[in-house]
Protein backbone atom coordinates (compact mmCIF):
# COMPACT_ATOMS: atom_id res chain seq x y z
CA UNK A 1 0.00 0.00 0.00
CA UNK A 2 1.51 3.26 -0.78
CA UNK A 3 1.69 5.56 2.07
CA UNK A 4 -0.56 9.15 1.28
CA UNK A 5 1.86 12.15 0.30
CA UNK A 6 -0.89 14.58 1.57
CA UNK A 7 0.19 15.88 4.93
CA UNK A 8 -3.26 15.41 6.53
CA UNK A 9 -3.45 12.34 5.43
CA UNK A 10 0.05 11.38 7.01
CA UNK A 11 -0.85 13.28 9.82
CA UNK A 12 -4.51 11.14 10.34
CA UNK A 13 -2.92 8.13 9.32
CA UNK A 14 0.03 8.30 12.44
CA UNK A 15 -2.35 9.51 14.66
CA UNK A 16 -4.69 6.63 14.04
CA UNK A 17 -1.47 4.09 14.27
CA UNK A 18 -0.67 5.77 17.84
CA UNK A 19 -4.39 5.21 18.80
CA UNK A 20 -4.29 1.75 17.73
CA UNK A 21 -0.91 1.25 19.76
CA UNK A 22 -2.55 2.57 22.76
CA UNK A 23 -5.76 0.82 22.30
CA UNK A 24 -3.68 -2.86 22.26
CA UNK A 25 -1.32 -1.80 25.21
CA UNK A 26 -4.52 -0.52 27.14
CA UNK A 27 -6.24 -4.38 25.93
CA UNK A 28 -2.46 -6.27 26.62
CA UNK A 29 -2.43 -4.03 30.57
CA UNK A 30 -6.14 -5.36 31.16
CA UNK A 31 -5.33 -8.66 30.35
CA UNK A 32 -1.93 -8.66 32.26
CA UNK A 33 -4.07 -7.33 34.97
CA UNK A 34 -6.87 -10.37 35.14
CA UNK A 35 -4.35 -12.74 34.64
CA UNK A 36 -2.69 -11.07 37.96
CA UNK A 37 -5.65 -11.02 39.52
CA UNK A 38 -6.56 -14.25 38.68
CA UNK A 39 -3.47 -15.53 39.89
CA UNK A 40 -3.85 -13.73 43.28
CA UNK A 41 -7.43 -15.04 43.74
CA UNK A 42 -5.49 -18.75 43.10
CA UNK A 43 -2.99 -17.73 45.35
CA UNK A 44 -5.01 -16.52 48.33
CA UNK A 45 -7.07 -19.56 47.48
CA UNK A 46 -4.14 -22.07 48.00
CA UNK A 47 -2.75 -19.96 51.06
CA UNK A 48 -6.13 -20.16 52.75
CA UNK A 49 -6.25 -23.92 52.02
CA UNK A 50 -2.86 -24.14 53.68
CA UNK A 51 -4.18 -22.26 56.50
CA UNK A 52 -7.15 -24.30 57.15
CA UNK A 53 -5.37 -27.51 56.52
CA UNK A 54 -2.69 -26.29 59.12
CA UNK A 55 -5.08 -25.40 61.35
CA UNK A 56 -6.43 -28.84 61.11
CA UNK A 57 -3.50 -30.57 61.70
CA UNK A 58 -2.79 -28.34 65.33
CA UNK A 59 -6.50 -29.56 66.01
CA UNK A 60 -5.78 -33.17 65.69
CA UNK A 61 -2.45 -33.13 67.09
CA UNK A 62 -3.93 -30.93 70.28
CA UNK A 63 -6.41 -33.63 70.59
CA UNK A 64 -4.42 -36.56 70.07
CA UNK A 65 -2.02 -35.24 72.85
CA UNK A 66 -4.57 -34.42 74.96
CA UNK A 67 -6.00 -38.15 75.00
CA UNK A 68 -2.37 -39.79 75.40
CA UNK A 69 -1.85 -37.50 78.19
CA UNK A 70 -5.52 -38.80 79.45
CA UNK A 71 -4.78 -42.32 78.99
CA UNK A 72 -1.13 -41.95 80.28
CA UNK A 73 -2.70 -40.25 83.39
CA UNK A 74 -5.02 -43.18 83.20
CA UNK A 75 -2.39 -45.88 83.11
CA UNK A 76 -0.13 -44.43 85.73
CA UNK A 77 -2.96 -44.35 88.13
CA UNK A 78 -4.28 -48.34 87.31
CA UNK A 79 -0.51 -49.17 87.73
CA UNK A 80 -0.01 -47.20 90.87
CA UNK A 81 -3.72 -49.29 92.31
CA UNK A 82 -2.15 -52.76 91.65
CA UNK A 83 0.28 -51.87 93.23
CA UNK A 84 -0.75 -50.95 95.91
CA UNK A 85 -3.12 -53.71 96.05
CA UNK A 86 -0.14 -56.46 95.72
CA UNK A 87 2.01 -54.39 98.38
CA UNK A 88 -1.21 -54.73 100.91
CA UNK A 89 -2.02 -58.29 100.27
CA UNK A 90 1.79 -58.96 100.21
CA UNK A 91 1.84 -57.43 103.86
CA UNK A 92 -0.90 -58.77 105.24
CA UNK A 93 0.30 -62.52 104.28
CA UNK A 94 3.26 -62.03 105.46
CA UNK A 95 1.71 -60.74 108.91
CA UNK A 96 -1.24 -63.69 109.05
CA UNK A 97 2.02 -66.04 109.08
CA UNK A 98 3.86 -64.82 111.78
CA UNK A 99 2.61 -65.59 114.96
CA UNK A 100 4.76 -65.69 118.43
CA UNK A 101 2.72 -68.04 121.34
CA UNK A 102 3.90 -65.34 123.81
CA UNK A 103 1.86 -63.19 121.93
CA UNK A 104 -1.39 -64.88 120.81
CA UNK A 105 -3.54 -62.45 121.79
CA UNK A 106 -1.89 -59.81 119.67
CA UNK A 107 -1.51 -62.06 116.90
CA UNK A 108 -5.43 -62.16 117.07
CA UNK A 109 -5.60 -58.31 116.82
CA UNK A 110 -3.24 -57.78 114.80
CA UNK A 111 -4.95 -60.21 112.07
CA UNK A 112 -8.06 -58.60 112.70
CA UNK A 113 -7.12 -55.17 111.96
CA UNK A 114 -5.84 -56.65 108.34
CA UNK A 115 -9.44 -58.01 107.64
CA UNK A 116 -12.74 -57.06 106.78
CA UNK A 117 -16.17 -58.18 105.57
CA UNK A 118 -16.47 -62.15 106.00
CA UNK A 119 -12.58 -62.79 107.00
CA UNK A 120 -13.26 -60.07 109.63
CA UNK A 121 -16.36 -61.86 111.13
CA UNK A 122 -14.78 -65.57 110.79
CA UNK A 123 -11.77 -64.18 112.76
CA UNK A 124 -13.43 -62.43 115.29
CA UNK A 125 -16.26 -65.40 115.59
CA UNK A 126 -13.00 -68.15 116.03
CA UNK A 127 -10.93 -65.90 118.21
CA UNK A 128 -10.78 -67.46 121.24
CA UNK A 129 -9.45 -70.74 119.18
CA UNK A 130 -7.03 -69.09 116.83
CA UNK A 131 -5.63 -67.57 120.09
CA UNK A 132 -5.43 -71.05 121.81
CA UNK A 133 -3.88 -72.50 118.60
CA UNK A 134 -1.02 -69.96 118.23
CA UNK A 135 -0.25 -70.13 121.55
CA UNK A 136 0.10 -73.54 121.48
CA UNK A 137 2.79 -73.58 119.08
CA UNK A 138 6.22 -74.71 120.05
CA UNK A 139 8.22 -72.13 118.33
CA UNK A 140 7.27 -68.99 116.82
CA UNK A 141 6.43 -69.09 112.65
CA UNK A 142 7.12 -67.03 110.01
CA UNK A 143 5.89 -66.68 106.51
CA UNK A 144 7.22 -64.66 103.50
CA UNK A 145 5.58 -63.72 100.17
CA UNK A 146 7.49 -65.66 97.15
CA UNK A 147 5.17 -64.40 94.13
CA UNK A 148 2.24 -62.08 94.27
CA UNK A 149 0.14 -61.59 90.96
CA UNK A 150 -3.26 -59.89 90.51
CA UNK A 151 -6.40 -62.47 89.30
CA UNK A 152 -8.78 -59.18 89.17
CA UNK A 153 -7.77 -55.39 88.83
CA UNK A 154 -9.22 -53.36 91.57
CA UNK A 155 -12.17 -50.94 89.34
CA UNK A 156 -11.21 -48.37 91.70
CA UNK A 157 -9.90 -46.56 95.02
CA UNK A 158 -13.68 -45.82 95.70
CA UNK A 159 -14.39 -47.83 99.17
CA UNK A 160 -16.27 -51.40 98.30
CA UNK A 161 -13.95 -51.98 95.61
CA UNK A 162 -12.26 -55.45 94.99
CA UNK A 163 -9.47 -57.34 93.94
CA UNK A 164 -8.28 -60.84 93.94
CA UNK A 165 -4.33 -61.67 94.53
CA UNK A 166 -3.07 -65.11 93.58
CA UNK A 167 -0.33 -65.31 96.36
CA UNK A 168 2.42 -67.90 96.60
CA UNK A 169 3.86 -68.58 100.28
CA UNK A 170 6.40 -70.21 102.32
CA UNK A 171 5.51 -70.97 105.61
CA UNK A 172 6.59 -72.60 108.93
CA UNK A 173 3.31 -72.92 110.22
CA UNK A 174 1.16 -72.69 107.03
CA UNK A 175 -2.19 -74.07 109.04
CA UNK A 176 -2.34 -70.66 110.42
CA UNK A 177 -4.13 -70.19 106.64
CA UNK A 178 -5.93 -73.49 106.00
CA UNK A 179 -2.66 -75.04 104.51
CA UNK A 180 -1.43 -78.56 104.90
CA UNK A 181 0.56 -78.68 108.27
CA UNK A 182 3.62 -80.79 106.34
CA UNK A 183 4.19 -78.55 103.49
CA UNK A 184 6.27 -75.26 103.63
CA UNK A 185 4.76 -73.48 100.62
CA UNK A 186 1.38 -72.44 100.06
CA UNK A 187 -0.92 -70.92 96.97
CA UNK A 188 -3.60 -68.58 98.25
CA UNK A 189 -5.98 -66.62 96.92
CA UNK A 190 -6.61 -63.61 98.60
CA UNK A 191 -9.47 -61.06 98.26
CA UNK A 192 -9.16 -57.22 98.58
CA UNK A 193 -11.43 -55.13 99.80
CA UNK A 194 -10.68 -51.03 99.28
CA UNK A 195 -12.10 -49.36 103.04
CA UNK A 196 -11.42 -46.15 104.61
CA UNK A 197 -8.65 -48.10 105.93
CA UNK A 198 -6.46 -48.98 103.16
CA UNK A 199 -6.93 -52.63 101.02
CA UNK A 200 -7.80 -55.19 103.62
CA UNK A 201 -8.10 -58.97 103.21
CA UNK A 202 -11.85 -60.15 102.81
CA UNK A 203 -11.07 -63.91 102.33
CA UNK A 204 -7.73 -65.83 102.19
CA UNK A 205 -8.40 -69.42 100.59
CA UNK A 206 -6.24 -71.68 99.39
CA UNK A 207 -5.95 -72.48 95.90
Amino acid sequence: MTPPTDPTARERLAQERVTHALRAARLARIAAADDLRARAVARSRRVRRALVVAALVAVVLIIVASTLAVLDHRATERTDRDDEVLAAARSATTSMLTSDPAHAEAYVERVLALSTGAQKTRLEQAGAALSAAVAAQTAPSAGRVLSAGLVTDPGSDDPGSRAQVLVVVQASNPVLLGGDPQADRLTLTVGMTRTDAGWLVDSAVPA
